[in-house]
């Protein structure tokens, strides 16, 4: 693992719609755990306080101005049907990303900050990324929904040394439906601002649109190394669309969706 890193990501929504997320990786400088929350980012310095066993994850964290005790419960996972990179798996790139669910239920009770916070049948969404470095720019977003989860990633992605391009994944999960916009299967990037993103594979379209990506420091790895921030919003209003043609198929608000935007 020498000046490489693996982090896991693990959302949890409650009942009442209270997010947080918490990052589980490791890097040059060993174990770390990162939480983020509506109120803050925090660094973990006890990290056997989050434990995941097969599909129960307990908490007693108690350190930096957060507490958490109790445990969830994660239900069946959604994967995605095919690998999430596709053929870029099998290259050498500084990041692999994966998902390994869109979507799943929680149940368990959790005391934060004092609060308690129910999940029966609530929603979580579960990710990883491994490699050396994240990218120099990218933008990163996911909401979950009980009728769909959409996650999306776009990077500039080195390639061989010497070979530079933007990368796009966005994955649309229904109930009983995947809809999948990649680079690898000719999925275009139309348009990127910092208020909305346009992309496009053959008769299909996904507009995303957001009113701000201001959140809290997050710490990234470059060349193995946690040396890096950025910023994660962990609940930010946005709204969505995917289109056939002209008909609109799937149209969502969401109020407590994330997003990364280094770009």
């Amino acid at each position: 693992m020498k000046n490489k890193f693996y982090g896991k990501y693990y959302k949890f929504i409650s009942d009442n719609n209270y997010v947080f997320s918490v990052i589980i990786s490791h890097a040059n400088e060993g174990d770390m755990i990162q939480i983020i929350n509506p109120d803050g980012a925090y660094f973990i310095r006890d990290t056997k306080s989050v434990v995941v066993d097969n599909d129960t994850i307990t908490f007693n964290v108690n350190d930096n101005d957060i507490s958490i005790t109790g445990s969830i419960k994660l239900g069946t996972l959604n994967p995605l049907k095919s690998k999430v990179m596709g053929p870029f798996t099998y290259l050498p790139m500084e990041c692999r990303h994966e998902i390994y669910s869109m979507r799943h239920e929680l149940n368990g009770e959790l005391i934060i900050n004092n609060k308690k916070y129910t999940y029966n049948n609530s929603l979580g969404y579960i990710e990883g990324d491994m490699g050396k470095s994240f990218p120099k720019k990218y933008i990163w977003y996911n909401s979950v929904k009980e009728s769909v989860s959409v996650t999306l990633a776009i990077a500039t992605i080195p390639l061989f040394g010497f070979i530079k391009f933007k990368g796009l994944l966005s994955f649309i999960k229904t109930k009983d439906k995947e809809y999948k916009i990649c680079t690898y299967n000719f999925g275009k990037i139309k348009l990127i601002s910092d208020k909305k993103i346009v992309i496009k594979k053959g008769k299909y379209k996904f507009e995303l649109e957001f009113d701000s990506y201001d959140g809290y420091n997050l710490k990234a790895p470059k060349k193995g190394n946690m040396e890096r921030f950025i910023k994660e919003a962990i609940t930010t209003k946005t709204k969505y669309k995917l289109y056939y043609k002209n008909d609109i198929m799937i149209e969502e608000d969401d109020i407590i969706s994330s997003l990364e935007y280094v770009w």
